[in-house]
């Protein structure tokens, strides 16, 4: 899995959400997304030493670190942003389930 590629397709994801929540957290979300990319690749290196149950758990973990710091840096809510940052892993899911072998998103 190429990180860049996929970070790439999670940013162009944010940029097409509606409304003004992308240029909210644009600056944020990036380096965030960067991280939720670097927790996915590891887990695709690594997908045979984990269950499927573990391997959503470390995903989950890294997603709500990401929500948490697009929280505190904004003005927007945790829901407006657990929204967003599920459009655009929604967005690389058949990529990203793809790459790992497991149903991770």
């Amino acid at each position: 899995m190429d990180l860049n590629d996929l970070t790439g397709r999670m940013v162009t994801a944010g940029k097409a959400l509606t409304g003004s929540i992308w240029q909210e957290m644009e600056s944020y979300a990036i380096p965030e997304l960067k991280k939720i990319a670097v927790q996915i690749e590891a887990i695709a290196e690594h997908s045979g030493d984990y269950t499927p149950a573990g391997a959503k758990a470390l995903l989950d973990m890294q997603v709500k670190a990401a929500i948490g710091v697009i929280v505190a840096m904004t003005t927007l809510t945790m829901l407006a942003v657990q929204d967003a940052i599920n459009v655009i892993l929604a967005a690389v899911r058949d990529f990203v389930n793809g790459a790992v072998h497991l149903p991770l998103l």
